[in-house]
């Protein structure tokens, strides 16, 4: 499945990391976890960590807030636990001869086109340098509405990012169970699932698996499709010694694998897959047949409905029916596109007193799916 010269993203969460109990370091899976990576290391494998547990470390330091649970209470722990959980890692990696650096991003810099040109290209030179690159959310700066709230989510992002191959996310749990294996003994595990699949698992899982963590395998599902869009697979995989991340990868203890339904993307097919907002446009079926069948634009006279709101450059859904069949960067502001909807390019102006041609999406902006 990988080849020398993939990469790989691993999304280890705080509950791997640092202990339920008094949020103690469990300096054991550091260890085995940068030992893991060293043998992926020699066999021609990059790997770009997403770390969670500065929260939870910066409980153990500041107890008046260790039960907050606000935004703001939560920045103030991140920027205790942050440096004290670099510092974790390097102490771990050192033990190998092997350096780090630490990635700190939010949402929004990864939304944006340039700084997600600019994430990646610092994770490149990191890898080509030898550096293993430890990422996490930002969450000194970040605010509520830009939160992923889940390493999960983040971790998918970044793979996007880079063109990772694949993502591994570490968890309690063997993986994905067709119900929760806590209290139905009958669960069993889902080896394989694909990724247009998804959807129909997710009334089997619940909430966080521990205090420690905001995500789930609620999450993990939706990171996993988020990478699917840009034809990345995932692993959902734990209860087995961290130092066996290479047998995790290559399918040789148990684990769910979610496929995705495409090949790898172009990173600017990735970014806009990764970015779409919840606004969708609708288009008749001739429109529709054009796109996906032609790699045609979206024209105005092909426009039906408009939902949700938007702006020029915003990135926006394009659906056929109920079947949602690409994404792309609108041209129109949606209430514009509403007055032009299924006017031919001659009409556009006269409905608007302005025009930026009878493009609606552009081919060259656009992702089918």
């Amino acid at each position: 499945m990988l080849h020398r010269g993939d990469i790989v993203v691993v999304k280890f969460g705080s509950s791997t990391l640092v202990s339920d109990s008094g949020n103690a370091v469990n300096d054991a899976n550091f260890s085995a976890i940068v030992r893991s990576i060293a043998r992926l290391h020699e066999t021609g494998i990059k790997v770009v960590i997403v770390s969670s547990g500065a929260v939870a470390l910066g409980r153990r330091q500041l107890e008046p807030l260790a039960h907050k649970v606000d935004i703001t209470s939560k920045q103030v722990l991140a920027t205790i636990g942050q440096h004290h959980l670099m510092s974790l890692w390097s102490a771990a990696f050192s033990e190998i001869s092997r350096v780090c650096g630490q990635v700190l991003v939010t949402k929004a810099e990864l939304s944006s086109r340039t700084a997600n040109l600019n994430v990646r290209d610092t994770l490149y030179a990191m890898l080509h340098a030898g550096v293993v690159p430890i990422v996490n959310e930002n969450d000194s700066v970040a605010v509520d509405e830009i939160r992923y709230g889940d390493n999960d989510s983040l971790a998918a992002q970044v793979a996007l990012a880079v063109g990772a191959t694949g993502v591994v996310l570490w968890t309690d749990v063997q993986g994905l169970f067709t119900a929760n294996p806590r209290s139905d003994t009958k669960a069993t595990l889902v080896k394989s699932l694909a990724a247009t699949d998804i959807d129909s698992f997710r009334s089997c899982v619940g909430g966080a698996g521990s205090h420690l963590g905001t995500g789930g395998m609620i999450t993990k599902l939706e990171a996993a499709s988020l990478a699917a869009t840009g034809g990345i697979w995932t692993r959902i995989a734990g209860c087995i010694p961290l130092d066996e991340l290479a047998s995790v990868l290559s399918g040789d203890v148990d684990s769910t694998l979610v496929v995705p339904n495409v090949a790898l993307q172009d990173g600017r097919t990735r970014w806009i897959l990764a970015n779409a907002g919840d606004a969708r446009i609708t288009c008749n079926p001739g429109a529709a047949e054009r796109i996906v069948s032609n790699g045609a634009s979206l024209l105005a006279v092909g426009v039906g409905e408009i939902f949700g709101s938007f702006v020029r450059g915003d990135i926006v859904r394009i659906f056929s029916g109920d079947t949602h069949i690409a994404t792309g960067i609108a041209r129109y502001d949606a209430g514009d596109l509403a007055r032009i909807s299924g006017c031919r390019d001659t009409d556009i102006e006269l409905a608007l007193g302005y025009t930026a041609g009878p493009v609606v999406v552009h081919r060259d902006d656009m992702a089918v799916v």
